[in-house]
C-alpha cells in the first residue's frame, strides 16, 4: 500500500496542521516514493507481475490528473468525509476474497507459488497477455482517479481487485500494486503542486522516510513469509479504524 491512509490523518492533526487539501497533495508526493521503493523490495523477490503493473500504471496515469483536479471542487469537510467513507467501504473487501472464491470459483486461493505464476506467465501468448492486461488497465483507471483525489496509492482498490479478479496471491498483488503506483502518483502530484497543495517542508522528509520504510517492509514481508490471512485482516482492521476516526473528526 502507498501509506496515504495513514499519512493524511497525521498531517491534518495538531502536529503538522496541514489543511485537508494540502495533506492529500503532500501525501501523493510521498506515495510516489513509496511505490518506487516497494517495487524494488518486492521486485527483488520476484513477486511483481510486470504486465499487470504496466496496465495499472497506464490506466492510472490517464485518470490521476482528473482525480487531483476534482479535490478543488470539494470543501475540506466534504473531502474528509469522502475519504472516511471510502476507507470504511474498502475495509471488508480483502477478507471477503476467500468467500468470493468459494462461491464463484475461478479465483486462486493464494496457494499458488510465485515460481508457478512466473512459469505460467512465460507461457502466455501475446493475445492472452493483452486480454489479461486490458481489464487490469480498467482497474488502473479507477485507482488512478482515487489516488489523485485522495492522495493515496490506490492499493486499497488495486490489491483486493487483483487478488479477487486474478490468480495472484496477496504478495504478488501487493508488489504489483506498489510497482504500478509511482507514475500515476507523479501525474497527480504535479496537478496538486500546481494548485498549491504540496508542502515541500513536509513532502521531502515524508517521501524519504516512506521510501526506506517501503523498501525494507517489502523485503521483510516476502523474506519472512508472513502468512497471508493475518495481512488481509490487518489491512481490513486498519482501514475500518482510520475511516471511522476520520468521519468522527468531520
Amino acid at each position: 500500500m502507498g501509506g496515504g491512509f495513514v499519512m493524511i490523518p497525521l498531517m491534518t492533526s495538531k502536529i503538522l496542521r496541514l489543511t485537508q487539501h494540502q495533506a492529500h497533495g503532500t501525501s501523493l508526493f510521498a506515495v510516489a516514493a513509496t511505490g518506487m521503493a516497494g517495487a524494488l523490495g518486492y521486485g527483488f523477490a520476484d513477486v511483481v507481475d510486470i504486465d499487470s503493473a504496466a496496465g495499472l500504471a497506464l490506466g492510472g496515469m490517464i485518470t490521476a490528473r482528473l482525480g487531483a483536479g476534482a479535490t478543488s471542487k470539494l470543501s475540506p469537510q466534504a473531502l474528509k468525509r469522502a475519504l472516511g467513507i471510502f476507507m470504511i467501504l474498502v475495509s471488508p473487501v480483502l477478507p471477503a476474497k476467500q468467500y468470493i472464491a468459494d462461491n464463484f470459483g475461478g479465483i486462486n486461493d493464494g496457494t499458488e507459488t510465485t515460481q508457478n505464476a512466473i512459469q505460467k506467465e512465460s507461457n502466455d501468448s501475446y493475445e492472452e497477455r493483452l486480454t489479461k492486461v486490458l481489464p487490469i488497465a480498467c482497474i488502473g483507471l479507477g485507482s488512478g482517479f482515487l489516488a489523485g483525489m485522495f492522495g493515496v496509492g490506490g492499493g486499497a482498490v488495486v490489491v483486493p481487485a487483483l487478488t479477487i479478479a486474478t490468480d495472484m496471491n496477496h504478495y504478488q498483488a501487493l508488489g504489483t500494486s506498489l510497482c504500478a503506483m509511482s507514475l500515476p502518483a507523479i501525474v497527480g502530484t504535479v496537478t496538486h503542486f500546481q494548485k498549491g497543495n504540496v508542502i515541500g517542508r513536509v513532502a521531502v522528509p515524508l517521501a524519504f522516510g516512506s521510501f526506506l520504510g517501503a523498501y525494507f517492509g517489502g523485503r521483510s514481508v516476502v523474506g519472512l513469509n508472513v502468512p497471508e490471512e493475518p495481512m488481509r485482516y490487518g489491512f481490513s482492521a486498519l482501514m475500518f479504524g482510520l475511516g471511522t476516526k476520520t468521519l468522527l473528526k468531520v
